[in-house]
């Protein structure tokens, strides 16, 4: 509050007098006294500390409100309500000559100082106007300007009903004021009350909001704030379930994710050719035996020598095992599994993977994932941020750790 100081407001001013306090004994003052402090620190609880400023006038108190012009109204029916509820009726209050108060309100400008003790404070026609229309009053009365009364008695019907005229009035300064007088009536009253509550419930509402935007990043305090739709116990049980069935959803998402990815041990991307069992070799025909040699006459001329037929390659030979035949053939090496390569994760807050730009799941919960080696895109995304992306070369073997955090 202290930061607009020297700046000019309009506000509304509410000065207190209590009749015939410096002609009472020291003890009678002291009770008057605490009896006006407690009424008023009642009457003002549910105002902002920065929307009023309390002066001690020694006989009486000023207060200047510089929110809502209502909080003047509430404040001094609030008064007046408590010295009734002490055992006097309305009309002994008016009657009670030095043992009541009177009060006055205006609506004009102020400016916000310091006084002598580095304390806030206000000067001006406001509050001066006030004293005057203050000085206007009988005991038990409050009496407002025409300044004041133009502005409250339009707001409400109840407030309207409120204000009696009681003409013109000069000062000692020969300044004219036309003033109204406060009546008594219930329905204004609850008005007032009703709209301290609901004015009140918005401040809180709007301080803790403010208090959570303004709180540095990393902060340990928490501040809660309870929206209004919060207050309906029937709206709040809706919203509960709906949120139940959301959570219940995206837990049957995540298990079905899971168990699409597939088991690591298996090489997906590189796959290795089996060499199918071969087939039993088929049975040749035997060759036909050689023919024996004809007996000659003459030993000279011998009959050629059949030769045996040449082994077919592409076929095997006869009776040859399966096992033989396979580790003749050098061009289909037995089959070997490649160790797999292994990705880490280390996300903050929250991030969904997506490998080649298929989801394997979100982590936290997910830690780590094995892929087989070869080169993939890595992107981590979470909701409207900034997507994290890069493209990794992977080894068999070879441990990645993915860091990122969204901001």
């Amino acid at each position: 509050m202290l930061d607009q100081a020297n700046r000019t407001f309009i506000c509304s001013v509410v000065f207190i007098d209590l009749v015939g306090y410096s002609k009472k004994p020291v003890g009678e003052q002291i009770r008057l006294k605490t009896s006006l402090t407690n009424n008023l620190s009642a009457a003002i609880k549910d105002i902002p500390v920065n929307d009023r400023i309390i002066l001690d006038t020694g006989d009486g108190a000023a207060i200047s409100f510089l929110g809502d012009p209502e909080d003047a109204l509430f404040t001094t029916l609030s008064l007046r309500e408590a010295m009734m509820q002490e055992g006097m009726s309305a009309t002994q209050v008016e009657a009670a000559g030095d043992d009541a108060v009177r009060m006055g309100i205006n609506l004009g400008p102020v400016k916000l100082v310091k006084d002598i003790n580095g304390h806030p404070n206000i000067i001006g026609d406001g509050i001066n106007v006030s004293q005057r229309i203050m000085s206007f009053a009988r005991p038990g009365q409050i009496v407002v300007s025409r300044s004041y009364y133009d502005v409250v008695s339009n707001l409400a019907s109840e407030y309207a009903k409120l204000f009696t005229y009681e003409g013109s009035r000069t000062d000692k300064h020969v300044r004219e004021h036309e003033i109204y007088v406060i009546g008594h009536h219930e329905g204004a009253l609850k008005k007032a009350k009703d709209s301290m509550k609901d004015r009140a419930a918005s401040t809180v509402t709007n301080v803790r909001k403010m208090a959570s935007a303004t709180q540095p990043p990393g902060s340990g305090t928490v501040t809660l704030t309870v929206p209004s739709f919060a207050r309906d116990k029937k709206t709040l049980t809706l919203i509960a379930l709906g949120l139940a069935a959301v959570v219940a959803v995206l837990g049957v998402l995540v298990i079905f994710k899971k168990a699409d990815v597939p088991p690591p041990a298996p090489v997906a991307a590189a796959p290795v050719s089996v060499a199918p069992a071969p087939e039993p070799p088929k049975a040749e025909p035997a060759p036909p035996p050689a023919a024996a040699p004809v007996p000659q006459a003459a030993p000279a001329a011998e009959a050629p020598k059949a030769e045996p037929p040449k082994p077919d390659p592409a076929k095997p030979a006869t009776g040859a095992k399966p096992e033989a035949a396979k580790a003749a053939d050098p061009a289909k090496p037995a089959a070997r599994a490649v160790p797999p390569a292994s990705l880490a994760f280390a996300i903050q807050p929250w991030g969904e993977v997506f490998v080649n730009g298929k989801s394997i799941g979100v982590s936290p919960p997910v830690k780590s994932h094995r892929l087989p080696p070869g080169k993939y895109r890595i992107e981590v995304r979470n909701t409207t941020l900034p997507a994290y992306a890069e493209t990794f070369d992977l080894k068999a073997r070879d441990e990645v750790t993915i860091r990122h955090r969204f901001q």
